[in-house]
């Protein structure tokens, strides 16, 4: 399909990060065109029933907190068109062979719970940037411009800049939550604030 001169832009994949780009340029009066591979949109945000009828299950990532807390996507009227966030009580779980597990849950302190005495270190590492998330979002999230916070963001970024085995290895002293935090890498630090946040 020939789309010169018909559009301004041409957006292709429709995951949240191609959904953001479209509107900000239909905002802006552009004429976008998103074109997506699969035949579903959605990107990673995708759910199917893969199962059996009625039990729709992840296609991808099962955990965006992240899209919850950026600011363009709170900036838009999601829940007039029918989105609606669901929280799990326990967000990631590590199991161990001894049939114990590690759970992130939805705060500090149920987190802490489960990993035994490094509870108060979970809690150290992780509770300014828990308390303090909406603005710690705005600046980890946001445009790029000298911070609102300028205190916090360099807290952060000491913690951010390191190394996930480092970081663990020196503040933690238990597998439980060694292994927990390593699972967090992938999402980042600021994932599981956001999660133990309680947002929205």
């Amino acid at each position: 399909m020939a789309v010169s001169g018909r559009y301004d832009a041409v957006v292709v994949g429709s995951g949240p990060n191609g959904l953001a780009a479209a509107i900000t340029l239909a905002q802006a009066g552009r004429r976008v065109l998103v074109r997506e591979a699969m035949d579903t949109p959605g990107g990673g945000l995708r759910t199917a029933e893969l199962t059996l009828p009625g039990f729709v299950h992840d296609v991808c990532s099962a955990v965006h907190p992240l899209a919850v807390s950026s600011p363009f996507f709170r900036s838009l009227p999601l829940a007039e068109f029918g989105l609606e966030w669901v929280h799990s009580p326990a967000c990631m779980p590590h199991p161990f062979e001894d049939g114990t597990a590690a759970l992130l849950e939805r705060s500090i302190e149920a987190t802490g719970a489960t990993i035994g005495s490094d509870a108060a270190a979970w809690r150290r590492l992780l509770a300014r940037d828990v308390e303090r998330w909406r603005d710690l979002a705005a600046g980890v999230l946001g445009p790029l411009r000298f911070p609102r916070h300028p205190l916090l963001m360099p807290r952060f970024g000491l913690k951010a800049v390191r190394s996930a085995q480092h970081l663990a290895e020196s503040t933690f002293r238990g597998e439980h939550a060694r292994a927990l935090f390593a699972g967090t890498v992938a999402p980042s630090t600021a994932c599981v604030a956001t999660m133990q946040h309680g947002l929205p």
